[in-house]
């Protein structure tokens, strides 16, 4: 399996638990057999989808903007066969840096819609690749994750294989039996959605819930 890990923390080493949770994530995968690829998004110039369709229209398949995502990141989002999509949660959702990475992966859908199951969308160029989130969050209820979970769930439907999400997140750079707990919990996780590809969503990373 090759995987993308995207990291969108906005701080740097020792300081992101966002980067600490995906760190102990991707070990699991590399043990199980994965090939993956971590990137620190906030090093990457990504501008704003400006919404002139040009990837649809007069050069299909290729953005208008020069910059990293069209000439590093988009090729390898579109080679892997799953991409973790790691951020902090902000407002009660997805962060605008990672935001503006999912919109700049435009250029794979087709200018036409075509209608499944009563749902109307647009045909792909290429095949998606699967997605997992990884959230965290410094309040402790695990509800906070609750709009981002149905967002994630509306968007990525079939191909989401796991939601990871982390209440109290401050914990986690301490050395206590807790804090490892949940991480090496997360590097089980990393195990498991490398071997077993049934989605489900791992709240608080100590319990897992299928969801499908």
């Amino acid at each position: 399996m090759k995987v993308l890990a995207l990291n969108r923390s906005p701080r740097g080493e020792g300081q992101s638990k966002t980067e600490i949770m995906l760190n102990y994530l991707v070990q699991g995968m590399q043990e199980a057999g994965a090939e993956v690829e971590v990137v620190d998004l906030r090093k990457k110039k990504i501008r704003n989808c400006v919404g002139c369709y040009t990837c649809w229209t007069k050069t299909p398949g290729i953005c208008l903007h020069q910059d990293d995502m069209t000439q590093e990141l988009f090729p390898k989002w579109l080679a892997s066969d799953l991409v973790v999509y790691a951020f902090p949660l902000y407002h009660f959702t997805i962060n605008a840096a990672m935001k503006t990475f999912i919109e700049r992966t435009l250029p794979v859908a087709q200018p036409f819609f075509e209608e499944r199951q009563d749902r109307t969308t647009h045909p792909l160029r290429h095949k998606h690749p699967k997605a997992v989130i990884l959230s965290v969050a410094g309040f402790p209820e695990m509800s906070v994750f609750d709009q981002l979970s149905f967002w994630v769930q509306f968007i990525y439907k079939k191909i989401l294989v796991a939601e990871i999400y982390r209440p109290e997140s401050q914990g986690l750079s301490g050395n206590d039996k807790k804090a490892q707990a949940i991480l090496e919990a997360t590097r089980q996780a990393g195990r498991e959605i490398v071997v077993d590809s049934t989605p489900v969503r791992l709240e608080s990373v100590l319990k897992l819930r299928h969801s499908g």
